[in-house]
């Protein structure tokens, strides 16, 4: 597994957390992350640095101290790295508290990703690269 690539996911999750800001210095030009509709309203696809701000957009206005908390990162056999995380917070509106586990599905080449994809759960993130819990 390319340290460096798992050092950029856990740095940029680590600023998100502390700061709510997206660290898209790690991204390529040409990044693209895909959302499933179940997990925000917005569902699709998003091009360039600005994706990640984009698709997360909707979840910081409607959630307080949102975090995503990375359980397990695993390197799949194509390269790609998986990323199991706690996404928690507490609704602005509502108080109800949100604790789901999801899945990602990050590509990279060399030292930028060029690809997210959001998986609902991490179970479908492990299948989606041939892997399994």
């Amino acid at each position: 597994m390319s340290e460096e690539n798992v050092g950029a996911l856990r740095r940029g999750l680590e600023a998100f957390n502390r700061t709510g800001e997206i660290d898209t210095s790690f991204l390529a030009e040409d990044f693209e992350v895909h959302q499933a509709s179940s997990i925000i309203d917005t569902d699709g696809v998003f091009h360039g640095r600005d994706a990640l701000r984009q698709s997360w957009s909707e979840l910081a206005e409607v959630f307080d101290d949102l975090r995503l908390e990375p359980e397990r990162i695993i390197e799949a056999p194509g390269g790609e790295i998986v990323v199991l995380l706690r996404a928690c917070g507490t609704g602005r509106g509502s108080g109800l508290v949100m604790d789901n586990h999801i899945g990602w599905v990050c590509t990279f080449r060399d030292d930028e990703a060029v690809r997210l994809v959001v998986y609902e759960e991490p179970a479908e993130a492990l299948e989606a690269v041939g892997l399994s819990e």
